[in-house]
């Protein structure tokens, strides 16, 4: 049984629930970065980032 519509869209708002990801993602929906890029356009430390992506790649971003 697939999960209710109302789980899936909280999962959603979820991951955009933090400023850094959102500003990533329009990043890339630009075009293609390089993790140095996104260092110094996001402004975070690079272990930060590196964790900032992870959570974007588990949700399927």
């Amino acid at each position: 049984m697939s999960e209710p519509l109302y789980k899936l869209k909280a999962e959603f708002f979820k991951t955009l629930g933090h400023p850094a990801r959102v500003r990533i993602l329009e990043l890339l929906s630009e075009r293609d970065h390089t993790v140095a890029e996104l260092l110094l356009e996001v402004g975070l430390e690079s272990s930060n980032l590196s964790q900032q992506l992870g959570v974007l790649r588990r949700t399927g971003w």
